[in-house]
């Protein structure tokens, strides 16, 4: 099974995302969606390829969570988390 690894901009954008959902909507609801990411870039070490490539950027895919899209890259060695974006922002600078 592929390892998973985390670039730095996502690991940051998770922690931002617990912040930011434990402030405006509580230390549960934020420990509720940051473990619903956790657990589907999880799956992702099961079915890679189960999301589309985002047709402007070979080799990435993208698969939507609640709020936030995941951007990720697979190899034969490992599933790379390229960044964690809302949906409302605009990904195609942050990708």
């Amino acid at each position: 099974m592929r390892r998973l690894i985390y670039r730095t901009a996502a690991s940051t954008e998770l922690r931002r995302i617990a912040r930011y959902t434990k402030r405006e909507w509580g230390e549960k609801q934020a420990r509720r969606y940051t473990e619903r990411l956790r657990q589907r870039i999880m799956a992702l070490r099961r079915y890679p390829l189960r999301y589309p490539e985002v047709a402007e950027r070979a080799g990435i895919r993208e698969m939507r969570c609640g709020q936030h899209l995941v951007f990720y890259r697979v190899s034969d060695e490992a599933i790379e988390i390229v960044n964690i974006v809302h949906v409302a922002r605009d990904w195609e600078a942050l990708v």
